[in-house]
């Protein structure tokens, strides 16, 4: 059943992008969220040909994942906050960049683990930092009648919380994969995470207007 639920997990990672195909903005960039999409289903399709089907190793996908999932985020804030916190933007690109490079001098082809914190930790850093003042600015001008049909209320809030339950599985990976009895839980809790995440995207990016 768990691996049902993994492969469900996985797939659904193509239904956002395929979603924005039907509502023809598949390559309508100035929709904040369309490089995450592509990027998730770039990672879906990864993970099954090159993980599953052909087992090559995945340490080099992950570094690279790394630097894709920081750009693709990035965008999709700048899109959100470049007229109010232009400064903070600029900033947060510099410390993100920074980090990512000194996550390689760290990085090994077998031991890439901590490179992955560091690397997750900062993103996720950004991430709650935007989101926070994503919430704040929603609750204060209280626009939104039904948030749960407004795209953008749907990727901050599953954005959020993704990061929010993996930064603590990548600062625990290393002790997660010496200690067998506990991988289940970690590789378990990190689907339910990408479950729903993705459920999110799906959700926002069906509320989205037809082009």
């Amino acid at each position: 059943m768990h691996k049902a639920f993994f492969y469900i997990t996985l797939f659904i990672g193509i239904i956002p992008l395929l979603i924005l195909i039907i509502k023809r903005k598949a390559f309508t960039f100035k929709e904040p969220i369309v490089p995450f999409v592509w990027l998730t289903a770039l990672a879906t399709l990864y993970e099954f040909i090159g993980s599953i089907v052909l087992q090559v190793n995945t340490a080099y996908w992950f570094q690279l994942y790394s630097l894709l999932e920081l750009i693709a985020l990035y965008y999709f804030f700048y899109k959100l906050f470049s007229a109010s916190h232009r400064k903070i933007l600029l900033v947060s690109i510099g410390v993100l960049l920074l980090t990512y490079i000194s996550s390689l001098f760290i990085w090994m082809e077998y031991s890439q683990l901590i490179s992955n914190a560091v690397n997750a930790t900062s993103i996720t850093l950004f991430v709650f930092f935007f989101s926070f003042v994503w919430f704040k600015n929603l609750f204060e001008k209280a626009k939104i009648v039904n948030p749960w049909r407004d795209p953008t209320y749907c990727f901050v809030s599953g954005l959020a919380m993704y990061y929010s339950t993996t930064l603590f599985l990548f600062l625990l990976s290393s002790f997660f994969f010496v200690s067998e009895s506990y991988f289940y839980d970690y590789w378990l809790v990190n689907i339910m995470a990408t479950f729903i995440l993705r459920t999110f995207l799906i959700m926002g990016v069906w509320n989205m207007k037809q082009a």
